[in-house]
């Protein structure tokens, strides 16, 4: 990459950057403006309309990566040694974490605004998000973490199900002891582990 390209690139990431930092504070991505970006990225306004088009062009590229990111280490996650139990906590706390931090809501807000981006999301979810599921359950079938008689089809609505049903809790109910809970609960039900 030559020193005119690498430049370019810096620029890009710098304005991405200001856009989630801006994201972060408003959280409602029609209320960031193209003057706030520029001013924190420390460039012109012309520059973000000549790299991205429009602000919707750039917001939907810069969650788009936040996104491949976040899917990036949770498969790192996924393929570390460690039980069924562990990963589906760990789950549970980053989709906790986004929760907590509003970034969860941008998204959903940006989903429905933008149908760009919520394909794309979908895209994704299919081609990347779901595989890594699968076939952390298929291996925790074979290691015994999961009842191999189970379909995976019934699994994944299982755990679709708490999916939903976390997305409901309000995200100042969230503590780790309630996130303790919800792994109990997933694993063992109200009757509790049986011995």
């Amino acid at each position: 990459m030559n020193g005119f390209a690498r430049r370019t690139e810096q620029k890009k990431q710098a304005i991405k950057q200001a856009v989630l930092e801006l994201l972060q504070k408003i959280r409602d991505p029609r209320e960031v403006t193209i003057q706030e970006i520029a001013k924190q990225a420390h460039v012109s306004p012309v520059t973000i309309y000549n790299y991205f088009g429009s602000k919707e062009n750039l917001i939907r590229e810069t969650l788009l990566d936040d996104v491949v990111r976040q899917v990036d280490e949770y498969e790192a996650f996924l393929k570390q040694a460690g039980s069924f139990e562990e990963k589906v906590k760990h789950t549970i706390f980053q989709e906790v974490k986004l929760f907590k931090e509003g970034w969860a809501d941008v998204m959903l807000r940006w989903m429905q605004e933008d149908e760009e981006f919520r394909r794309s999301i979908e895209l994704l979810n299919e081609t990347r998000v779901l595989p890594l599921v699968v076939d952390m359950i298929r291996e925790a079938q074979k290691k015994g973490e999961v009842d191999p008689r189970l379909s995976i089809e019934a699994l994944l609505l299982y755990l679709n199900g708490w999916r939903e049903l976390s997305e409901k809790i309000p995200a100042s109910l969230y503590n780790e002891r309630l996130v303790e809970d919800m792994v109990r609960l997933f694993f063992y039900g109200i009757k509790g582990e049986t011995r």
